[in-house]
């Protein structure tokens, strides 16, 4: 296929339910003239079958079939396939305004040679809520010493500058090429930020869309946080040296405090699935993670400012894991858990 502006890359896995609605917001996009690459990572529930009905109906979509390999092989895969000068990434049981792509188009950079990235906003699809989420950043343009500053707080923070979804973006495709060996294929959490933390900390211009919430993002299933997890604390360091790397290939001056707090707000996931679980001595299992060693000292050492009620107790809980603190919070976490899963 001859070189495109926008290439639109779908990773495809078991979500027959879904695909059709998804494959429709971007054929019917009001800018026609882009590539659909589906990549199907060995789906087993016939949503392959479903891309190729649409790739049969429409010369702008291509397939990949390949080997169950996770979201970061896909997504992958289909850039190193594609032509654009652009990617969008669309996670197929998302979908997206039908002016998406014309709109964003609207914020490329006129210059030559700019590597970059455009961001919109987006909302949040749960079965029972329909929320706008905005980024953390002004709408604007940011380059040069305004880019830098963003830099420096990209992670740790409680409220993110700019989402690390690589989804919901335009990204010059040249970006992510250049950064693919970054990669880790084992993370099994924070994924997107593997390829939008260099990617971001390569670009020479970050544009945030005023308004514009043209992804609609559905959450499916439980959260990874309603649960216990008993790799987490395993992830989680893979995440700090996978991360941490990464910022120091690349330069950034803070990288360690960046990492450090990001590494004490992940922990945040630790303590909640180590309160919810229904095992006895959950104080001595407390204890052993957060009342020694590493991860007592980088919570000592970090502080790191928290606003939400909820996390506020968890926090409590991290700093003074003792059995009184404990045994409270955990008493209040379990109560929260009943009332909301009673509502559902």
């Amino acid at each position: 296929m001859a070189n495109k502006e926008v290439s639109v890359i779908i990773p495809v896995y078991n979500i027959r339910e879904y695909i059709g609605g998804c494959i429709e917001s971007v054929i019917n996009q009001t800018y026609r003239d882009m590539e659909i690459i589906l990549v199907d990572d060995g789906a087993s529930d016939g949503s392959g079958e479903i891309c190729d009905e649409y790739a049969a109906k429409d010369e702008r979509i291509r397939v990949i079939h390949k080997e169950n390999g996770g979201l970061i092989s896909a997504w992958s895969e289909g850039v190193k396939a594609a032509n654009g000068r652009y990617a969008l990434f669309i996670d197929g049981d998302d979908w997206v305004e039908t002016n998406m792509i014309e709109e964003l188009l609207k914020y490329v950079s006129k210059e030559p040679g700019i590597r970059e990235i455009i961001s919109s906003n987006y909302i949040i699809e749960k079965k029972n809520e329909k929320r706008k989420a905005t980024q953390g950043l002004a709408p604007g343009v940011y380059e040069n010493e305004a880019l830098d500053s963003v830099r420096k707080r990209l992670l740790g923070e409680e409220n993110r500058p700019v989402t690390m979804s690589r989804c919901m973006k335009l990204i010059s495709r040249e970006l992510i090429l250049d950064n693919l060996h970054y990669l880790n294929f084992n993370l099994r959490m924070a994924e997107d930020v593997n390829i939008t933390l260099p990617c971001l900390l390569d670009a020479d211009r970050l544009t945030v869309v005023e308004d514009g919430y043209f992804y609609h993002y559905r959450t499916v299933g439980e959260s990874m946080s309603h649960g216990h997890d008993k790799r987490l604390l395993a992830d989680i360091k893979m995440i700090y040296k996978t991360f941490l790397d990464i910022m120091k290939d690349k330069g950034v001056s803070n990288a360690v405090e960046q990492m450090d707090r990001e590494y004490v707000r992940l922990l945040f996931l630790v303590m909640k699935s180590e309160l919810r679980i229904n095992a006895p001595d959950v104080t001595g299992r407390v204890k052993e993670v957060f009342g020694k060693g590493e991860v007592a000292d980088i919570i000592k050492n970090t502080p790191v400012t928290v606003s939400e009620k909820g996390n506020k107790l968890i926090y409590l809980c991290m700093r003074h894991p003792i059995t009184p603190v404990i045994l409270g919070v955990r008493m209040i976490i379990k109560g929260f858990d009943r009332v909301t899963m009673g509502a559902h």
